[in-house]
């Protein structure tokens, strides 16, 4: 059954920490917002997702996670690495892969989290490099699209489609879509992963019966139907990432 969150929801549990940087930078700090929270372990593969708001200029030092995730930018500007993010980058890490630092622009960088598995928290480097598993290392970054503002996404005459991380043959993906209004998306076949994340970034969409505003992340697994989608009058951007498939 799928599971449904939106950051409005979120916004009750909203907290504020410093941010972990590397000697002499200033990390500054960032809010977050879990839109499904933390169950499970790491081996579990009970999805999560949060919604990161990095303050400006903050620094976020180099680490890496123990379970893979997707984030993708949904406001502001800045670095991930030596690379240029803005609205609407898609970046996945596999666990035990080092990635950073995430550097906040002027505006700030907002970013959507979404996890397989319970994390035990971010192992900074170097100094934690120790206690990365020997697993390949996999990271995955789509170039920036850029996000559509009411005007001319409602004006669109047909759905565009940007394959941000084209398919994998482990399944791994994700796509884009920025749609006008009463625009069918139907996402991948989800046996073809570890499960779906859906992402509602601007306008609505109705999703088994219901319409969801902007904000708002479904999780889907691979035991579910495909997921279908249809915007509403005001069209819609979608991302839909797909978790890949174990290894053996």
């Amino acid at each position: 059954m799928p599971l449904i969150g939106s950051v409005t929801e979120a916004r009750n549990n909203r907290r504020e920490r410093p941010i972990r940087s590397a000697p002499g930078v200033s990390g500054g700090h960032i809010f977050r917002s879990d839109l499904i929270p933390e169950t499970g372990d790491a081996e579990s593969d009970a999805p999560n997702c949060k919604l990161i708001e990095q303050q400006p200029h903050g620094v976020l030092q180099s680490h890496f996670h123990i379970v893979d995730q997707f984030q993708i930018m949904v406001a502001g500007e800045g670095l991930l690495g030596k690379h240029q993010v803005a609205p609407y980058t898609v970046h996945f890490a596999a666990k035990h892969t080092g990635y950073g630092p995430i550097t906040a622009g002027e505006q700030g960088l907002h970013y959507m989290v979404f996890r397989l598995g319970k994390d035990a928290g971010a192992g900074y480097l170097p100094e934690q490099r120790g206690d990365m598993k020997d697993l390949p290392r996999r990271h995955v970054m789509g170039a920036p699209v850029g996000c559509l503002n009411d005007v001319k996404r409602i004006s669109l005459t047909s759905t565009l489609e940007h394959k941000a991380i084209a398919m994998q043959t482990d399944g791994l993906s994700a796509t884009i879509y920025q749609a006008p209004a009463h625009q069918r998306i139907v996402g991948p076949e989800p046996t073809s992963g570890r499960g779906q994340f859906i992402y509602i970034a601007s306008g609505a969409a109705k999703f088994d019966g219901q319409t969801h505003e902007a904000g708002t992340a479904i999780f889907i697994a691979p035991t579910d139907p495909a997921a279908t989608l249809t915007t509403d009058s005001s069209g819609a951007e979608i991302l839909v990432m797909q978790f890949p498939r174990a290894s053996s």
